[in-house]
């Protein structure tokens, strides 16, 4: 199997599903009982609190468990919103960048029916946000602004220290960014200290399914996501999935210790993969701004359904637009919103890889890509 669909999700790896089972079975403490046992467990989520805060730039106590990167996105747009805009009744205006993940622009008709103004950031050919529209936008009516690190379909990486210093005329504006698809080579984009709140997923990063992480700086008010037992102090009521929580501090830990290495390695990958991407005469989407683990490409007029089971016939895995989107045929957002043609962009595939893409992956793949791009040479 070559599996090139890693922003889908990734694969658990060993070390982390043994820290999963040592802790569900040693530390099956509820966190929130009084006896040992329950502080035993307190510790352990302490101390995976305060690590992933380190890696951040954020203190422990602006950390909030909550169980996926979606539950995140709405946690912010909604209860955490609504927060600030009690602090500031008189703004009314959301910023969201026009390529988000459907978490969060998926939310604009309820953000709408309950009195927002929101508007859309255009992005550049590239699928960058575009600076000189973001900066028409930004008034003092602005409560929250929504930008993405990395695009989740095309890996275009955004342009945040401009968008940071855009932002310095407005201090009262809260920056809330999409962190999901930064972990694999761009987790620096993250320690921009101008970024109130970040949304990240355990199981884009080879840790286990089910816990979303929000960095959340305490100069941003919060409301309660979930009423209850009181657990993340009143935000978040639930019992806290501590194995998970602990697996995924250990993962983010690897992933910032590996880092350089995987940034330079995956680089390589990506410029290959390009490399013959363009001399099979495929169409290649935010080349010069793309992550190093993403490619988006297109051969059109080949739908891109059949392009990918095509690769599947050879055991190479990889997806159309983003996951979330892909069983239900959703046109693909990202490049709709580059003004890519859509009979281009219905052609578009997404190849996205791993610290634990090897050599002998891209090998394969290059050589499956020159096959199946012969077997459809003639296709209209």
């Amino acid at each position: 199997m070559y599996y090139f669909d890693n922003s889908a999700t990734t694969k658990p790896t060993t070390e982390i599903l043994d820290i999963y089972q040592k802790v569900s079975l040693n530390y099956f403490g509820n966190p929130s009982s009084a006896h040992k046992l329950g502080e035993e467990a307190k510790a352990l989520m302490t101390s995976a609190r305060r690590q992933i805060a380190t890696i951040l730039g954020f203190e422990s106590n602006e950390i909030y468990f909550a169980s996926s990167g979606t539950e995140v996105n709405n946690w912010v747009m909604q209860p955490i919103l609504k927060a600030i805009k009690q602090i500031h009744p008189n703004r009314n205006k959301v910023l969201i960048s026009s390529i988000e993940h459907p978490a969060t622009m998926k939310q604009i008709p309820l953000l709408e029916s309950l009195g927002y103004q929101v508007e859309l950031i255009n992005v550049d050919g590239n699928g960058q946000i575009d600076l000189a529209h973001f900066e028409s936008l930004l008034d003092n009516e602005v409560l929250l602004v929504s930008v993405m690190g990395v695009n989740n379909e095309v890996g275009a990486i955004q342009p945040v220290k401009e968008i940071a210093t855009l932002l310095q005329k407005f201090p009262q504006v809260i920056w809330h960014m999409d962190g999901v698809q930064t972990i694999t080579s761009q987790i620096e984009l993250l320690r921009e200290p101008r970024i109130d709140m970040i949304t990240l997923s355990s199981h884009k990063f080879h840790s286990v399914r089910g816990v979303g992480i929000l960095a959340h700086r305490q100069r941003v008010p919060n409301m309660p996501l979930l009423h209850g037992g009181g657990q993340e102090t009143g935000r978040r009521s639930s019992t806290e999935n501590l194995a998970g929580i602990v697996a995924t501090s250990r993962a983010l830990r690897k992933m910032n210790e590996i880092q350089v290495d995987t940034k330079e390695r995956l680089a390589d990958y990506r410029s290959r993969i390009i490399d013959t991407l363009t001399n099979l005469d495929w169409q290649v989407f935010a080349e010069a701004t793309g992550s190093e683990h993403i490619v988006c490409a297109a051969l059109a007029p080949v739908p891109g359904e059949v392009l990918l089971h095509a690769l599947e016939e050879h055991v190479v895995f990889v997806s159309t637009t983003s996951a979330c989107a892909s069983r239900s045929h959703q046109e693909h957002a990202t490049l709709k919103a580059m003004n890519i043609p859509d009979e281009i962009s219905k052609s578009a595939i997404r190849l996205s890889m791993a610290h634990t893409t090897t050599d002998k992956d891209v090998d394969y793949l290059l050589t499956t890509l020159e096959q199946v791009t012969e077997q459809f040479k003639n296709y209209a």
